[in-house]
């Protein structure tokens, strides 16, 4: 009963973009090794072993009361150094993970007549934590259980001869309220790093993005998988959304060993090119374009002769591009291509009330996606570009006669608009700060996939 009452309150406790169907799932895969590097890194941190002799020193662990249980004559022990030598963590599907850590820990004792004992301790702490969530949904490692095995004891200074056996006994009870504080304050840290995969963060100045865990997480013996949802929201907090984009379940290709993964649906993307493109139309003379571009009567009648008798050789053409309709996305052979249906009208620069013809054009934009600085980075080419006539002053105008043309000036002026405007950071989900390797992202069966640095 009690496990039902979680899994309603966890629930309860989504916000409204978890569940839709129109939010983009995204995939976090954290691999053992993975996880194991951010616990190794904490672990060696000078910060928390120092909270543990602190806490220690004061009292807490066990190890002042030694000299007590020992006889007379000491003052009270101190740790004077904490080594760890080794840390391996393992997953254990379903239920969590086991930490395990080799120590070795230096102990000194001075009595009235100065320093009486000096030990080398060496240990195994053995740990395992169930994966939970805490009260925002976010996932949380709980303890619970912890064990410290005492490996060899060395004696490096006994004035008072204490019986090698009793120092074994004594530190072999003593060292579990001393170590296994270590292993709580460390997984706090990681905790810590979790409860961030329910974030928001700006797309830009235009909106931000927000990635909101979706389901329960699951532990299999090679990674924890997190299903996130990823909601795009313009400045007002309205959602932005692309209903033609089927954001089905997602999955992640198999590596090699225990290796972290993340991979994003492509209809992120949509939404995303939406918001930071906005009103994409724009006005194209000839004077912005190179030279090799000649956007000019004569070399427009050089295409299409009837220009001649409509278009002066003092008049300048000019091309004016409208965006009929939203970005829409899709992958054809590994490739994400993004749709945009316009209108191309070529107007006299000096009357652009009257227009020579109207072009129905298909521009498709090749994404090229790439990893920076755990960022996602997004920029456009040309893939194709399809015209048909939709009006014309011009008859029997033939349009694939103009479409090198219009390719070139696309090129040339269009897509540099296009791509200023996308040289905005993604944010990336990423609970445990990992790092993810720059360079192109894969793009498998509608998934972006990226892999984080071994």
């Amino acid at each position: 009963m009690l496990k039902v009452w979680a899994i309603l309150l966890f629930c309860g406790l989504l916000t409204p973009s978890q569940g839709l169907g129109s939010a983009a799932p995204v995939l976090s895969s954290v691999g053992a090794n993975g996880l194991g590097k951010v616990i190794d890194g904490l672990l060696h941190s000078g910060d928390i072993l120092n909270s543990v002799l602190e806490t220690v020193s004061a009292g807490d662990g066990g190890i002042p009361n030694l000299g007590n249980l020992l006889g007379p004559g000491l003052a009270g022990l101190e740790i004077k150094k904490l080594s760890l030598l080794k840390v391996s963590l393992k997953l254990l599907p379903g239920v969590g993970v086991q930490l395990n850590v080799n120590t070795q820990v230096l102990i000194e004792s001075k009595g009235l007549v100065g320093k009486v004992l000096n030990l080398q301790v060496d240990m195994n702490i053995t740990a395992r934590a169930r994966l939970a969530q805490d009260d925002m949904g976010a996932p949380k490692l709980i303890v619970e259980d912890c064990k410290t095995q005492l490996v060899n004891v060395r004696i490096l200074l006994n004035v008072l001869r204490l019986h090698p056996t009793l120092l074994k006994n004594t530190l072999g009870n003593l060292f579990p309220g001393v170590l296994c504080p270590l292993i709580d304050t460390v997984l706090n840290a990681v905790n810590s790093l979790l409860s961030t995969v329910n974030s928001v963060a700006p797309l830009g100045v235009v909106g931000n993005l927000q990635y909101t865990l979706a389901s329960l997480p699951v532990v299999s013996d090679a990674a924890i998988k997190l299903d996130l949802n990823a909601v795009v929201e313009d400045l007002l907090g309205n959602r932005v959304d692309d209903p033609t984009c089927s954001a089905a379940a997602i999955s992640l290709p198999s590596v090699v060993g225990s290796s972290s993964q993340l991979g994003l649906s492509v209809c992120l993307l949509s939404p995303v090119l939406k918001l930071l493109l906005g009103n994409l139309s724009t006005d194209i003379a000839g004077q912005t374009l190179p030279s090799a571009i000649p956007l000019t009567a004569s070399a427009l009648s050089a295409l299409i002769p009837e220009v001649s008798g409509l278009l002066s050789e003092s008049q300048q053409p000019l091309l004016k591009i409208r965006v009929l309709e939203t970005p829409a996305v899709s992958v054809q052979n590994g490739k994400v291509l993004v749709s945009l249906p316009a209108s191309i009208e070529v107007f006299p620069s000096d009357s652009p009330q009257q227009s020579l013809f109207v072009l129905g054009a298909d521009i498709v934009l090749s994404v090229q996606p790439t990893i920076a600085d755990n960022k996602l980075h997004i920029s456009v080419t040309l893939e194709r570009v399809r015209l048909r006539l939709a009006s014309s002053l011009i008859s029997n105008l033939n349009v694939a006669l103009l479409e090198p043309l219009i390719s070139d000036i696309l090129s040339a002026a269009y897509l540099p608009l296009i791509n200023a405007a996308l040289k905005v950071e993604i944010p990336l989900p990423n609970p445990l700060n990992l790092n993810w390797e720059n360079g192109p992202v894969k793009v498998i069966n509608n998934v972006l996939s990226v892999n984080a640095l071994a």
